[in-house]
């Protein structure tokens, strides 16, 4: 769960202060949002409980337990409402940020929730002038999508738009957390691969859904790294250290809050271990190592359980998708993985998407 987004959190819960000090640490712009949200959910408590005190007391149903209850309920909206924003928490961000107390974001937009894309326009880097300027402005500036489907749709017609404006001109470098996340995960995904025969583009999907391209790693009850890069619980056989985290799992299609026990590892090798690990020696996910493309193993892995999400092989599949369309350029580096009978071999880590995120 993303510290971010507060609107959906129990206003008690204990782990929100950890995740938002882990989040601080390793994305300090999303940390600034968390904290502005939060102070702005303070103030909304402040002016419910200003409201509550000039209603009079009856005396027959008032006592000290309705209080409390009415105290959390109040908390519980607050933080609610401010997750849906009044203007203070944005108007915080923007103080702070231009009097460069902290670094404003980059023109594009990197804010995710669950690890996929939030659906919001994006700004175009490649300045343009004169008519060439109004018609490529009304080529990219449709709708803003609401899912990441729309959102991958819509990128790909940004890109067509633009070198057909100007097609000589230079492609977007690579955000730094997507290339931080790519070089240190390239090599363990790959070796995960031939460990499962399960292909590396959907190892490396499932890593970045999981972690918001390895911004929203699960943390430690300390608000250190727990290293779980896919959302491994830890279940009754686990011997290793655990964390409690609360997270959003579906039960009948419905999304519930609750807490869970993921496990915790020495290092991201480890994760990629246990995975290779769980993947082959369950018979639950033979599907997975039999399946005769990525997007097919994509789906045996729900099949399988590996998530509550219904839409959770989708999401692997667009992530996936993403890899191939949006670096045609760059040239193909085949994985152990790919020599595998039925597997894709279009795939490398050095194509991997450079506008999406």
């Amino acid at each position: 769960m993303s510290a971010g987004n507060i609107s959906s959190q129990f206003a008690l819960d204990l782990q929100g202060l950890q995740r938002l000090k882990h989040t601080a640490g390793n994305a300090p712009g999303e940390g600034l949002e968390a904290a502005a949200e939060q102070f702005e959910s303070i103030f909304l408590q402040m002016m419910l409980k200003s409201m509550r005190e000039t209603i009079p007391e009856s005396g027959l149903l008032d006592s000290q337990q309705s209080d409390f209850y009415i105290e959390m309920l109040d908390k519980q909206w607050s933080q609610h409402l401010s997750g849906q924003g009044i203007g203070l928490a944005e108007q915080l961000i923007n103080q702070l940020e231009g009097r460069g107390l902290v670094p404003r974001p980059s023109g594009v937009s990197e804010n995710l929730i669950a690890g996929i894309p939030r659906g919001t326009p994006r700004v175009l880097h490649d300045g343009l002038s004169g008519d060439a300027a109004e018609d490529a402005r009304s080529a990219i500036e449709p709708d803003s999508p609401v899912n990441l489907f729309d959102e991958l749709d819509l990128r790909a017609r940004d890109s067509a738009a633009v070198a057909s404006v100007e097609p000589a001109a230079p492609r977007r470098e690579q955000p730094d957390h997507v290339v931080q996340f790519l070089s240190r995960l390239e090599a363990p995904a790959e070796r995960a691969s031939r460990t499962t025969g399960v292909p590396a583009k959907l190892i490396l999907a499932q890593a970045a859904l999981e972690t918001g391209w390895g911004r929203h790693e699960i943390p430690t009850a300390d608000g250190g790294n727990s290293h779980n890069l896919f959302g491994i619980k830890a279940g009754s056989r686990w011997q290793g250290a655990t964390t409690d985290i609360t997270t959003t799992e579906y039960v009948n299609g419905r999304p519930i809050q609750q807490e869970d026990r993921f496990r915790v590892y020495g290092s991201f090798e480890e994760a990629f271990t246990d995975y290779a690990r769980l993947i082959g020696d369950n018979p639950r996910y033979s599907g997975v190592i039999t399946a005769p493309d990525a997007p097919a193993a994509a789906r045996a892995l729900q099949n399988g359980g590996y998530a509550t999400d219904p839409a959770y092989a989708d999401k692997l599949i667009a992530v996936m998708e993403s890899f191939e369309k949006r670096s045609p350029s760059m040239s193909a580096s085949a994985g152990a993985s790919d020599n595998l009978p039925g597997r894709d071999k279009n795939f490398s880590i050095g194509r991997a998407p450079t506008s999406i995120f």
